[in-house]
């Protein structure tokens, strides 16, 4: 792309159009600031070498982005867990409700349905809740046997007899009962499925722009260029390597605040470049932006901007 410069308004133009755009919404105010008492008003005798009193040069960058949010990524994760553990988890119900705002969501996208807990027999101890093994105690038996020394007769003869009585510690079934370590005595486990959240699909056109003049205006102008963009002129680039090294030669000046909004507009498009929910849909447009100071004869301080080359530009102001 060749070198294109780009010619900025002068300021008597700047000001004819701000005087002329003020004078048909409050032609009452231009005349008590500007106005001579007991002297018939008129605009003519408004001019920017009287009032205008300083002038800064900058510049703004502009380029389109469409945002689609939409749903949360396909597809969904499934948890067993201990019925305690179901109720430290965050569960979530969209049953009945309209689909949800991307933008005003602030949690995951993928969470825990209250709707989708179900419950599992534990197949560890087939939903009994404990586990049977041979006792330990008895051997499987149900009951413990014991010698004891007998004296038998008159002669008190010592024989050995047995003494047997159920075990005590599986109280003489000859099966020891534990704790079920898989579902912790509750007979079944619980499982629910994590599924994305509801959102409904919205497409958005958005204005991105960068001003050096850093203005309280950047939105308003933004939006503005989104509707007019053709009103104003200013000079297109296709990437940001390209417009980093032509921005000085295209404006004609530079200054340390422009190399700065250079710099953020890059970042704040490499970012929207790389996000899969954004598509950039304009070229990167660079407008000259002329900041003017002014003031009024009644002592009233006021800014007029001007965004977009002598041909075609925009007027902002604060008064």
């Amino acid at each position: 792309m060749p070198d294109i410069k780009i010619k900025t308004p002068n300021l008597d133009e700047i000001f004819e159009k701000w005087k002329q755009k003020v004078s048909k919404t409050d032609h009452k105010k231009m005349e008590k600031q500007f106005g001579t008492k007991g002297a018939i008003f008129s605009l003519d005798a408004i001019s920017a070498a009287e009032y205008v009193k300083d002038t800064l040069k900058e510049a703004a960058i502009y380029f389109a982005v469409k945002k689609t949010l939409g749903p949360a990524p396909k597809g969904k994760d499934e948890n067993i867990v201990t019925a305690p553990r179901v109720a430290r988890e965050q569960f979530y119900s969209f049953k009945g409700s309209e689909k949800l705002n991307k933008e005003k969501w602030n949690e995951k996208e993928i969470v825990p349905m209250f709707e989708s807990i179900q419950s599992v027999t534990c197949k560890s101890c087939k939903g009994k809740g404990y586990t049977e093994d041979k006792c330990k105690t008895c051997g499987g038996t149900g009951k413990i046997e014991e010698s004891i020394s007998v004296l038998v007769g008159e002669e008190q003869k010592k024989e050995k007899k047995t003494f047997s009585y159920p075990c005590g510690a599986c109280y003489g079934s000859g099966n020891r009962q534990e704790l079920c370590k898989e579902c912790e005595g509750h007979k079944s486990l619980y499982k629910y499925e994590i599924l994305p959240v509801p959102f409904q699909t919205v497409v958005t056109g958005m204005p991105v722009l960068h001003s050096s003049a850093q203005t309280k205006y950047e939105k308003e102008i933004g939006d503005d260029l989104q509707i007019v963009l053709d009103d104003v002129e200013g000079i297109k680039f296709s990437d940001f390597k390209e417009l980093e090294s032509k921005v000085e030669a295209s404006l004609g000046y530079m200054n340390k605040n422009i190399k700065k909004t250079v710099s953020s507009a890059r970042t704040d498009y490499k970012n929207y470049d790389k996000d899969n929910d954004a598509q950039i849909t304009t070229q990167i447009y660079l407008f000259p932006l002329i900041q003017m100071f002014c003031e009024t004869k009644r002592g009233s301080k006021f800014e007029i901007y001007s965004l977009g080359s002598a041909n075609k530009f925009m007027i902002y102001s604060n008064f």
